[in-house]
Parts: structure tokens; C-alpha cells; sequence
């Protein structure tokens, strides 16, 4: 279902002139690269984890999305590359921190108060079994038992919905009919392709080869016509299409790796 549109608008859209809008979104830009985005549905924030490549220093920081506040958050305990955001829930950020590193599991499962500024809990020996946008489910082993531990992110009641593209990769169906709507466009797209219908607008995020690297885009229509289109990084050595959501109405992506942007569809 998620191709219809786009296989029913491809002539049309095709014969449309490339007209781009300002760029009139919400922008912020890091001192330091973004590792990963865990989004609160029930807030409407940004969980963002920020890693220094050059010292090793690892910290976080929230994000609205609604009105645009950003608050860096230190953790007042040691933190290195062996942690990890796995939710954001309120005032709550939760952490795993591996106990070994040549071990990706047990973890201890940390729960901080990011403005009290506390340390609210540590469970050690946390093996983590499932982890989704409203739920964080594992084990903690004790002794020679365990016991199922559960922590709800969202609540079903009262949350933003959150949507995430669908990945094609190369060489199948679904990746060769975005791609003939963009090699009219003289793209040629490679490695895969990121695809997400929300209402009337479509978002595609696709790489281009640059010389041995390749380029990452994200292309917004709406109605047929382009909205915007954005060159999300240069002379990338891998692929990462989950570069954007859209939470709410918000589309939300990375760029340049420290700068997080942020438009209302």
C-alpha cells in the first residue's frame, strides 16, 4: 500500500519543475556528532545522544519538539562508549551500561532524573530482550534465578504517533519503482532506499555515489510537487536510512551529523 501513491503520481510528478521552499524549519547544531534519537511520545521530546570522538566524552541532551527547548544533560557519573540511550520517559532517561565490553550482555539498567540531577535506580545484570518505542522488557539474573522486569515508555492513552520508513534495498521491487521515479530526476540511487507516505507527503532518503563514497538525501513532496530536498551528508561510507521519523506532525532528521532539523508537515 505504501507504494500506491507514488506509482500513481509518477508520470506527474516526474513533469514537475524542481521548485524548493525557504528552509524555514527548526535547526540546532552540536558541538559534537549525534550518536542516536530516542523519541517520548507521551512529552513530545528527543532523547539525543552526543558522543566526542576526539576525548571519548559521552553526554546527552532533551529536545521539545513543540517549543524548540534544548538542555544538555551531564551525567554526574562515568559514562564511555559502552553506554547506551535506550528510552526517554518524561524526566527520566534510561541507560544501559555494558559490564563487559567484550560481552554485549548483561548491561546495567540505569534510570536518571535528568532535571532533579539524580540517579533514580541501578539494576545490575539486566539482559535486555526487547526494546521498542513504548517498552524496555528483559531479565535480571540473581543469583542462580531471574525475574521479568517490564518498563512502559508510552502510554497508549495519550501519545504521539511516531513513524519511521520502511527500508528497500537494493535490486527489489519496491526499491527499483522509487528508483525509476528518481533516475527521471538524473539520480541514480544506490546501496537502499528509505520510503515513508504520511498524508499527502512522501519522504525519501537515498544515496548517491561521490567518487569511493556516496552523498545522503532526503527528498519531501507533497501533491505532487517537491517541498524540499536536502543533502542530509557528504562522502559517507556506509548507509544508515533510518536518518528520520516523523513524530507527531514533525519531521525530524540529522544533518551533517551534529545538526538536528525539524519541520511541520
Amino acid at each position: 500500500m505504501a507504494l500506491i501513491l507514488l506509482r500513481l503520481n509518477l508520470y506527474k510528478i516526474t513533469t514537475q519543475k524542481l521548485n524548493l521552499t525557504s528552509d524555514v524549519g527548526f535547526s540546532w547544531e552540536f558541538s559534537d556528532p549525534i550518536w542516536l534519537i530516542k523519541a517520548d511520545q507521551v512529552a513530545a521530546q528527543l532523547g539525543i545522544e552526543l558522543r566526542t570522538e576526539e576525548t571519548m566524552e559521552h553526554y546527552f541532551a532533551v529536545m521539545n519538539v513543540y517549543s524548540n527547548e534544548v538542555t544538555k544533560v551531564k551525567i554526574p557519573i562515568k559514562m564511555d562508549w559502552w553506554s547506551n540511550l535506550l528510552g526517554i520517559k518524561g524526566h527520566q532517561l534510561i541507560i544501559g551500561v555494558y559490564q563487559n565490553q567484550r560481552n554485549p550482555g548483561p548491561i546495567t539498567l540505569m534510570r536518571y532524573d535528568w532535571k532533579k540531577n539524580e540517579v533514580l535506580e541501578e539494576i545490575p545484570d539486566f539482559q535486555l530482550s526487547e526494546l521498542t518505542d513504548t517498552v524496555i522488557k528483559g531479565k535480571v539474573f540473581k543469583e542462580q534465578a531471574f525475574e521479568y522486569l517490564e518498563i512502559s515508555i508510552g502510554d497508549e492513552r495519550n501519545i504521539e504517533e511516531i513513524l519511521l520508513p520502511t527500508i528497500f534495498t537494493s535490486a527489489t521491487p519496491p526499491f527499483e519503482t522509487v528508483a525509476t521515479y528518481l533516475r527521471r530526476k538524473n539520480r541514480e540511487p544506490k546501496e537502499e532506499i528509505a520510503y515513508l507516505e504520511v498524508d499527502d507527503h512522501i519522504l525519501i532518503l537515498y544515496y548517491l555515489q561521490n567518487e569511493e563514497r556516496m552523498d545522503k538525501h532526503l527528498l519531501w513532496l507533497k501533491e505532487e510537487k517537491v517541498v524540499h530536498e536536502f543533502i542530509l551528508d557528504h562522502q559517507v561510507n556506509g548507509t544508515s536510512a533510518e536518518s528520520f521519523m516523523v513524530l507527531g506532525k514533525k519531521l525530524i532528521f540529522v544533518q551533517n551529523r551534529k545538526n538536528i532539523k525539524i519541520y511541520d508537515l
